[in-house]
């Protein structure tokens, strides 16, 4: 049996490979223009594969370039103006020229449509008038429609209705609001389904190639970005889930590991070629939400909750307006690179600073795959000292000093900011880069503990090859704690989910007797505007579970106004095989391989290296 996971990354694709019980790993360069090429490449490098576990940018990079496919939205009569409009908010509320961005939909089509606030059909779409949209859809070269009616997801009989009839006329990337998010807020689910509607075409096409690389009878997962799996199939059909695909990774193994050693709360903290990506483990719990938010389009659908900054090896430097060095977002990628990769790279990257430092080591990076020219990268930075005005060496510490501040302000931000006390974390640092700054940054922000898990350059691949299958189901009804039927409804909807877990499973061949099932409700006080989750065990525990974490979240709660029900969840899992990392025998006795002249703050030591 042999498993094997993949992560690509801007810069590299990690493989990770286990038998079960020993890992082993490599890196082959990423190839952006073609990214399945890369998985390609690795996979000629072994002999066997039983199951193959994926995370990708495709869809990520999809939508951050506007590559995706060309939309058509079909909505009800009234409301073609609703992505338009949006929430009202301002990223900078006193920006006179602030803009936001434009609407993923190419064009806009109205139905005669309606579904009562209670979910009762008022009047069902005339096939005709659905006629003469499909054929404006043709003649448009529309490649995907999402659909999207007002209170679809209390009551989906006219979506269905729609999507039958384009599906018979040959339209067949089709998404559903209904499915791909049955909640309420007509704009989140609205912005989710074009989302989806936009990656069908892309995601499909994607999995389809790497499904012809593998054998036929290899099993195929896909990291969405909620923390787990599934079957390949499953993603074609959703691919908006996967939209956080590569970055889940990491956190699903900063989970498993603080499994292993005891650890709580833990900050993850993943450095890779292109961004630095924060998230936390709390009382042993994966820190999850569902109002994320890719390149200020609302993405409202179970992610881990990460912080994102610019900020990852490949970096570039530059200079503002002023003068002022600042690094990043901008990256070289894995081409050009960095300077010091020697394929033609002319911009210094924060990979160049590490190396001139003296943290890497040339002759041995990205696991002995690439060599790295010094010397290079020392013109590169002497160029720029140049232009700064600031000698050789404070050039190298003023790179290193701005991409850590930047970094910083994102681990602040997924922990102080949210009222974490940090001094009760340990900071778990991989990727490419990151356990290269993880103790300044844990010495800047005093946190007491760094962890270094092993391989962390490919520490997301192996957090894909341990993610359990997980399953999400929700669904919208509003309803008073307290009123007859609430409870019934709430069990009835679980039961509901629960049966399409089982078939879900059955597709994926996947033993449904062992799945753990984990239901929850989104509660709020009548009259709110925004929910709490938590857990259900029974309607009355879960009130006082409201009560408890509204305290928490907002110092004080209100046992006297009534609370209702919002949304019904099921988080559905089952644990895969895990391949435990190997022990590393500690016994203080090491002895250094050598010597390296290391830059510091104070100037250049002598460091043992081991």
């Amino acid at each position: 049996m042999m498993h094997i996971s993949t992560d690509i990354g801007g810069t590299f694709t990690d493989f990770v490979i286990s038998d079960g019980e020993k890992i082993e790993s490599f890196k082959v360069p990423s190839t952006p223009q073609n990214p399945e090429l890369a998985i390609e490449n690795g996979l000629d490098r072994l002999t066997t594969v039983t199951s193959f576990s994926h995370g990708a940018t495709i869809a990520t990079n999809a939508v951050l370039e506007r590559k995706g496919a060309r939309i058509g939205l079909i909505t009800t009569k009234g409301f073609a103006d609703v992505l338009k409009i949006g929430r009202q908010k301002r990223a900078q509320l006193y920006r006179l020229d602030s803009t936001r961005p434009l609407p993923l939909v190419d064009h806009y089509f109205e139905l005669s449509e309606r579904v009562s606030s209670d979910g009762v059909i008022i009047m069902q779409p005339a096939e005709e008038e659905v006629l003469a949209v499909v054929e404006q859809l043709k003649s448009l070269a529309i490649e995907s429609v999402a659909i999207c009616f007002l209170f679809s997801c209390l009551n989906p009989a006219n979506e269905r209705a729609v999507r039958a009839v384009l599906e018979r006329n040959g339209l067949k990337n089709v998404s559903c609001s209904s499915e791909v998010l049955p909640e309420f807020r007509e704009y989140e689910r609205m912005s989710a389904t074009v989302l989806d509607a936009y990656l069908k075409r892309i995601v499909d096409s994607y999995i389809t190639r790497i499904e012809s690389i593998l054998a036929q009878k290899v099993q195929f997962y896909v990291m969405q970005s909620n923390g787990g799996v599934v079957n390949s199939g499953l993603v074609k059909r959703k691919p908006v889930n996967m939209l956080l695909s590569g970055p889940a990774g990491g956190v699903a193994a900063s989970k498993f590991l603080c499994d292993l050693i005891g650890l709580n709360n833990v900050i993850t903290y993943d450095m890779g070629g292109t961004s630095a990506d924060v998230a936390t483990v709390i009382n042993g719990k994966l820190s999850w939400t569902s109002e994320g938010s890719i390149n200020g389009i609302p993405l409202k659908m179970p992610l881990v909750d990460l912080v994102t900054v610019g900020a990852g090896g490949g970096s570039i430097t530059w200079l503002d307006a002023g003068g002022a060095l600042r690094v990043g977002p901008e990256s070289a990628g894995a081409s050009p690179g960095p300077i010091c990769y020697g394929l033609g790279g002319t911009d210094v990257t924060v990979t160049d600073a590490d190396l001139l430092c003296g943290f890497i080591n040339p002759s041995y990076f990205a696991g002995g795959e690439m060599v790295l020219e010094t010397k290079n990268a020392k013109m590169g930075m002497e160029k720029l000292a140049n232009e700064i005005g600031l000698s050789y060496e404070d050039t190298i510490m003023g790179v290193w000093k701005v991409v850590n501040s930047n970094m910083i302000s994102a681990i602040r931000l997924a922990s102080v900011e949210r009222g974490l006390d940090i001094r009760d974390f340990a900071l778990i640092a991989f990727g490419g880069a990151g356990p290269v700054h993880a103790a300044a940054l844990a010495r800047e922000l005093n946190i007491p503990k760094v962890i270094v898990p092993f391989a962390p350059g490919v520490f997301s691949a192996y957090g894909i090859l341990v993610s359990d299958v997980q399953l999400d189901y929700s669904r919208t009804n509003i309803l008073r704690v307290g009123e007859a039927e609430a409870e019934a409804f709430v069990n009835e909807t679980i039961e509901d989910f629960t049966t399409e877990a089982k078939r879900e499973f059955m597709v994926q061949d996947i033993e449904f007797e062992d799945a753990m099932l984990l239901p929850s409700l989104d509660m709020r006080y009548v009259g709110q505007s925004y929910e709490l989750n938590v857990s259900y065990k029974g309607l009355e525990a879960a009130q006082t579970r409201f009560y408890d974490c509204y305290r928490q979240q907002y110092g004080y709660y209100m046992p006297s106004e009534a609370v209702e029900i919002v949304n019904v969840r099921l988080q559905v899992m089952a644990t895969r095989a895990k391949p435990k990392p190997p022990k590393v025998v500690v016994n203080g006795k090491g002895k250094p391989v050598g010597y390296r002249a290391v830059l510091f703050e104070e100037g250049r030591e002598k460091i043992p290296v081991y």
